[in-house]
């Protein structure tokens, strides 16, 4: 045994040393993977150069040797031998070596094994050579298949054709497809292609010459291709054996090359255009190209500024100061000295500011200028573009900015109402002037906090407010309402909220926008309008579309003998049976009955005890704050039947008056409908014109909106004058009323006051008065009817076109007529005709919709003695016709 253990000591060192000097890498390890020597290509392999590896563990040395190398080693130790040809060892420093290893046991002892052997050699460098030949054969293979190559072979020997995969495909031919020679060169077009083609493989074939052109190929599918045709001769044992040679589809490449050369002409057009000024700087700054546009905006011709002169000469020194500073901080830059020549070799400038030109004959020009970096194929700066527009008339239009701002202020003055908008991402508001003066807060349009407008709501609506708050953000939607604010002088104020809520694509709230109205007066004529109900001499009850009862006057409680706890909030019928029927025909009635309308004689009513009065009510539709209601003014004819004798002596008398009050009761209600209806329409388009102008990023476009603000104003400033003048007539038209009117100036004025929603909608709006360009008629009820017509024709629009409103005047024998045609959602004339002209009426879920245009456009045209009708199909659209005859 003690010799047995002693002889592997003694050839240990000589195994070590031997192990040192071998010619390739090997290694030797304990049974715990402990290095006791290793060759010094093993150290060079394992860049383990400077460390003392011996004593320490594989495993340490090279943390990245997975779990299954470690496997391995200890089936190897258990007397087993592994060999591996190729196996790839990724480093820890991300580089891969392959490798051919084999690992086999060293033994102390006969059958004990002290450790292993590990003999690698590296085969990277032949293994990569594989993977790129293999890889370069792939991108070869898949390169043809991009570039749609083919390849083509023509065996002379045999006059056989061969065509590759590709070239078939080309072809657009069958798989199996097998052409000779004729037949090839058929494919391709025949009065130039075609036999230029095939003289090219006849010299190939006779004389060995090379060709390569582009020719125009007509495939099996009569689809026209451009291909490259290359070919030259195969020589075998010194004779021509075979034309081979390649088919490439360069369609894509030769229409490329057309849109290119489009590209070039549409760009060579614009450097050259004159609406443009473009010039451009070399390396030291001096111009190197100014174009027409640069010659006529700054009075210099190309010949005096190319290669002479640099911008500086018609530039101020302190906007060039600035510019090279602002450069200088933007790209972290000392300012001090800085030349964006010099010190900005490669970055990329992409400067837009405002700068003032100063031109040859002294005159100054601004303009909005866009300076940007020129660079070379090495990504260097060799220059700068500069494109300029003159903004002249922008800077006069800002200067206008002021004063038409002053006139929106004043419109919001004249409505007491002003407009605000709230941030949800920001969380910042914004109050206007006119709204600051509303609820009496120091401001003049900055930032307001929702904790400084909750500050200043009463007590008594508070709860109301976060109510609405949060309803809104759960439904997306914003519900006008009502409520009541304490102003910092101690005043209090009702106030009419109406809003828009606008979220983003993904559907969630970024903004909500809107309008606030001081209706305080309003409020009080309501409490005016209670009042006078409870002077009035006959008992009042006001019911909705229900029939519930919703106000009502003492009168009411002394006729009926009830408190107003068990009258309001009741159904009308519980106390005058019958009555709804009554209430329902009063909305049809026509004018032109002898019995009045709304009138009903001889009905009962119901006294808390059971008792039954006689009455008569005159009824009417009362609309108070956007809702439809029904006013009744009831009195007790208990007097009357007793002594009726005298009612029927007094009846034709009582019917004469009475047809007079209900006459004078609607012209009243027509009167007061026609300023509401014109006075809103105005005031509608400056919130849509106000709309657009907060949305829209355009500033040549707000501008413009300004005029419109303007034209509007006006209009409607016009508009009360002349209602008041309408109404201190107090009686119908007369022949002073009517003038010669142009249906043009008409149809311009509509468009004026419509102009918001016209930008708003895309309307496209066209007319033909060629056969009757005017017409003697009232004007007011003129303008009344377009903008009625014109402004129903774009609330109705439909949702997948843009609306077309089409007008046409015609004079037949004298008698003038007008049509408005539009295409939109249009209406179910079956449904719908016989109520179509009925006030308060609405066909379609519209949020605008009154129903109160077109009863005002009948009104107005019959008390002229004109006619109006309608024919119309649905999702097609309506067309009205009026005759003003």
């Amino acid at each position: 045994m003690g010799k047995t253990t002693k002889k592997p000591k003694l050839k240990i060192p000589y195994l070590e040393i031997f192990i040192e000097q071998a010619p390739t890498a090997i290694a030797m390890f304990d049974k715990n993977m402990c290095y006791i020597a290793a060759s010094n290509c093993w150290i060079k392999d394992y860049k383990l150069q400077g460390i003392e590896i011996v004593g320490q563990c594989h495993y340490d040395l090279f943390p990245e040797i997975n779990q299954d190398s470690k496997d391995l080693h200890q089936q190897c130790l258990e007397r087993a031998i592994d060999v591996y040809d190729e196996a790839p060892f990724k480093r820890e420093d991300g580089t891969v070596q392959w490798l051919y290893w084999d690992i086999s046991p060293w033994y102390i002892s006969k059958g004990k094994v002290g450790g292993l052997f590990i003999h690698t050699i590296d085969v990277t460098h032949h293994k990569e050579s594989e993977l790129k030949k293999a890889r370069t054969e792939d991108i070869f293979t898949q390169t043809k298949e991009v570039a749609k190559m083919g390849t083509w072979e023509i065996n002379l020997a045999t006059k056989k054709v061969y065509w590759s995969k590709i070239t078939r495909e080309i072809h657009e031919v069958p798989e199996g497809y097998k052409p000779n020679l004729d037949k090839a060169i058929d494919f391709f077009e025949e009065k130039t292609s075609r036999p230029k083609l095939r003289s090219c493989v006849e010299d190939t074939i006779e004389k060995g010459i090379p060709f390569d052109f582009d020719f125009e190929l007509i495939t099996a599918k009569n689809n026209i291709r451009w291909v490259r045709v290359i070919g030259k001769i195969e020589i075998i044992d010194g004779k021509y054996s075979n034309v081979i040679g390649l088919v490439q589809d360069i369609s894509d490449v030769t229409f490329y090359k057309t849109q290119l050369s489009k590209a070039h002409a549409q760009l060579k057009a614009i450097y050259n255009s004159e609406s443009i000024s473009i010039f451009s700087t070399d390396s030291t700054g001096y111009i190197n190209h100014f174009n027409k546009g640069a010659e006529k905006l700054l009075g210099y011709s190309a010949e005096e500024m190319e290669g002479k002169k640099d911008p500086t000469c018609f530039l101020y020194p302190d906007q060039v100061s600035k510019f090279r500073e602002d450069l200088a901080t933007t790209h972290g830059k000392n300012p001090d000295n800085f030349s964006h020549y010099e010190d900005l070799p490669v970055e990329n400038v992409n400067d837009t500011r405002e700068w003032t030109y100063i031109r040859k004959d002294g005159f100054t020009v601004p303009v909005q200028c866009t300076v940007s970096s020129v660079k070379d194929d090495l990504g260097k700066n060799i220059g700068f573009i500069v494109v300029s527009t003159d903004i002249s008339e922008l800077k006069k239009y800002q200067n206008e900015l002021i004063a038409k701002n002053e006139l929106l202020n004043f419109a919001e003055q004249i409505t007491l109402m002003g407009h605000w908008r709230r941030n949800f991402i920001t969380g910042q508001g914004y109050w206007s002037k006119s709204l600051h003066e509303i609820f009496e807060s120091q401001g003049d349009g900055s930032d307001f906090s929702q904790d400084k407008f909750e500050a200043l709501v009463h007590p008594d609506d508070k709860q109301m407010i976060l109510d609405h708050m949060r309803e809104t953000v759960q439904s997306k939607t914003f519900r006008s309402f009502t409520h009541k604010i304490v102003t910092p002088s101690g005043r209090v104020k009702t106030i009419h909220v109406m809003g828009k809520v606008v979220t983003n694509e993904k559907g969630e709230i970024t903004e909500i926008i809107g309008t606030t109205q001081d209706i305080t007066e309003l409020k009080m004529a309501e409490k005016k309008l209670k009042g006078l109900l409870e002077s009035a001499p006959d008992a009042i009850i006001i019911i909705n579309e229900e029939g519930t009862i919703q106000i009502i006057n003492k009168q009411t409680e002394t006729l009926f003998q009830c408190s107003p706890d068990e009258l309001l909030k009741e159904y009308i019928e519980d106390f005058i049976p019958n009555i709804l029927p009554f209430i329902k025909a009063s909305k049809f009635s026509n004018s032109n009955n002898t019995r009045q309308v709304g009138v009903v004689e001889e009905l009962v009513g119901l006294r808390k005890n059971g008792e039954e009065v006689p009455i008569s009510i005159n009824m009417g539709p009362v609309e108070w704050e956007s809702e439809l209601f029904t006013s009744l003014a009831i009195r007790n004819i208990t007097k009357q039947k007793a002594a009726e004798y005298k009612i029927l002596k007094a009846k034709e008398n009582l019917e004469v008056l009475a047809h007079k009050l209900t006459e004078q009761n609607r012209q009243l209600a027509d009167f007061t409908h026609i300023t509401s209806h014109n006075l809103r329409s105005p005031v509608s388009n400056l919130n849509s014109l106000l709309d657009i102008y907060k949305t829209t990023d355009d500033e040549v476009l707000k501008e413009s909106l300004f005029d419109k603000f303007e034209t509007v104003i006006n209009h409607l400033t016009l508009t009360l004058n002349t209602l008041i003048e309408a109404l201190k007539t107090k009686g119908p038209h007369s022949d002073e009323d009517v003038e010669e009117i142009e249906f043009e100036d008409v149809l311009n004025t509509t468009k004026d006051l419509l102009a918001g929603e016209i930008l708003k909608s895309g309307a496209s709006i066209t007319s033909d008065f060629s056969k009757c360009s005017k017409i003697k008629y009232h004007k007011i009820y003129l303008e009344s009817i377009f903008l009625n017509l014109i402004s129903n024709s774009m609330k109705y629009r439909s949702k997948i076109r843009k609306p077309e409103i089409e007008i046409e005047s015609t004079n037949l024998n004298g008698n003038i007529m007008l049509e408005f045609r539009d295409n939109g959602l249009g209406i179910d004339l079956e449904q719908h005709g016989h109520k179509l002209f009925g006030l308060n009426k609405v066909f379609h879920r519209h949020p605008d919709a009154k129903g109160v245009g077109l009863f005002l456009t009948k009104s107005q045209i019959e008390s002229m003695g004109g006619t109006i009708n309608a024919s119309s199909k649905v999702d097609v659209g309506t067309t009205f016709t009026i005759n003003f005859n």
